[in-house]
């Protein structure tokens, strides 16, 4: 009787737990079919969730070389070849939450969107219309005819604005697109054509203008901000994106890819590290720790936000170097507390800006991104056009990378760095930029002899050209 007692209570117990098992299961399934269908619904494209987690790589022959790591974090595998993939969207992300862009559209009002004109018409029967120009009205003014076109372009309404040299431009236009905003990039005319005709591919109103100086009121940058003020002044969502002075780039270097690179460096410091039971205990240490960051800067936002992480997070351990092209003033900047370059006092210079074949990188001025980061440069290198040209090519036969000038700078002054410090230090540059988009600049020979510069491969004598390797200048002392 006491065991049969005892087997009823438990079936009791035990249909009990099922039942309550079962009502927890249904609440929380309609609780999560609830939460989905009444929750906003945020929508990323893939181009932005491919943005970030961008491979650390050792180039190993040239480590072997030099006999110290040289890493490479290679942002040009970003989706757009480019690490101004991260402070594209950062700009973007910030306008939107501060109202200067509308919210972008989602998958539904992607698909059926209608044109500018469309709703213009729709929101004049309400009294809202804010008439556009055509273009037979602009007077033949280009500001307002390019300006036209990114109203007609833009389908959630918004409009970014930016004055570039065409990695930011091409990052911008894409995630734009994806968002429903047309964007409208103002470029000087010495950048490589390829880029011009990749902008207007992806969608992009390019308005191509003389070089000037940040001074002059006609520098790209300058213009970009007139044209956004001016559709703002029409009632329109325009936002200026400002990458030089916008902290939004200093802030996402200094939250993603410093952190980025610093967790990815001891993962594959540490899983590299072959040391034999005889090497000294400080020579492991070394192996492990990160000894220099050197890059050139461009904005300043990347130097300026990874140099603050990486020196918070090495105790100040790691130097972080600039890497200056000809002519810019930040070299002169770092090291005699001076933004100004000797070639602009003798009026040497062949481009309004600062003389070098490098794109993007180099600058007149301090911006406000670099200002953020000053404190934390240690030191300053300047690397002429001839290096970076042969460090181009000697990339591409030693490693295997076809980069752009940016990077065949970097790789220079990382080299550089590496050769002032001890055996099996670690030095970390960055892979900006892609060959692809200088084929007709740095790598078209034409171009570079034109420049009065050495095409490395070929050597000229008694009038014809032989074939010869040329050694980077910085690898010299490397060679047996």
């Amino acid at each position: 009787m006491t065991a049969r007692t005892t087997l009823s209570t438990s079936s009791t117990i035990s249909l009990a737990l099922l039942g309550v098992s079962s009502s927890l299961f249904l609440w929380y399934s309609w609780k999560q079919k609830h939460r989905r269908t009444t929750a906003p619904c945020q929508q990323q494209s893939a181009y932005e969730t491919l943005i970030g987690s961008t491979p650390l790589v050792r180039l190993e022959k040239l480590s072997a070389m030099v006999g110290r790591n040289i890493w490479v974090k290679m942002e040009s595998m970003n989706p757009g070849a480019t690490g101004k993939d991260r402070a594209a969207l950062g700009m973007i992300q910030q306008a939107e939450r501060e109202g200067l862009l509308p919210p972008p559209l989602n998958a539904q009002e992607q698909a059926f969107s209608s044109s500018l004109e469309l709703r213009e018409e729709e929101a004049s029967s309400n009294g809202h219309a804010i008439s556009s120009k055509n273009n037979e009205d602009t007077n033949n003014d280009p500001m307002e005819e390019i300006l036209h076109q990114a109203y007609q372009k833009s389908r959630s309404g918004g409009i970014v604005v930016e004055g570039t040299s065409g990695s930011t431009g091409i990052a911008l236009a894409t995630l734009a697109a994806a968002r429903g905003h047309s964007c409208l990039v103002v470029m000087p005319d010495d950048q490589a054509t390829e880029k011009q005709a990749i902008l207007r591919a992806l969608g992009a109103i390019v308005y191509v203008v003389p070089t000037a100086a940040i001074s002059n009121p006609n520098h790209y940058v300058n213009i970009a901000k007139r044209l956004a003020e001016r559709a703002r002044n029409e009632n329109r969502k325009a936002a200026f994106m400002n990458q030089f002075e916008n902290q939004a780039n200093f802030k996402t270097h200094y939250e993603t890819t410093g952190p980025e690179l610093w967790q990815q460096f001891h993962s594959c410091s540490t899983a590299s590290n072959n040391s034999n039971w005889y090497t000294s205990w400080r020579q492991r240490q070394r192996q492990q720790q990160l000894s220099a960051f050197v890059m050139s800067a461009g904005t300043g936002g990347t130097i300026s936000g990874m140099g603050k992480y990486l020196k918070e997070q090495s105790h100040d351990g790691c130097r972080i170097v600039l890497v200056d092209p000809p002519g810019s003033s930040l070299y002169h900047k770092i090291k005699h507390g001076v933004a100004f370059a000797p070639q602009q006092r003798e009026q040497k210079l062949q481009r309004h800006r600062y003389d070098t074949i490098a794109e993007g990188i180099g600058l007149d001025r301090v911006t406000h991104n670099l200002s953020l980061g000053l404190d934390f440069v240690d030191d300053a290198i300047q690397v002429s056009d001839q290096e970076a040209i042969d460090m181009a090519h000697f990339l591409l036969q030693t490693e295997g990378l076809w980069v752009g000038s940016s990077s065949a700078m970097n790789v220079v002054g990382a080299i550089r760095v590496a050769l002032q410090l001890e055996p099996d230090s670690n030095v970390v540059t960055i892979i900006c930029d892609s060959g692809s988009r200088h084929a007709t600049r740095l790598w078209n020979r034409d171009f570079i002899v034109g420049r009065g510069l050495e095409w490395p491969g070929e050597q000229v004598s008694g009038g014809e050209r032989q074939n010869h390797q040329r050694i980077p200048e910085c690898l010299v002392e490397c060679m047996p």
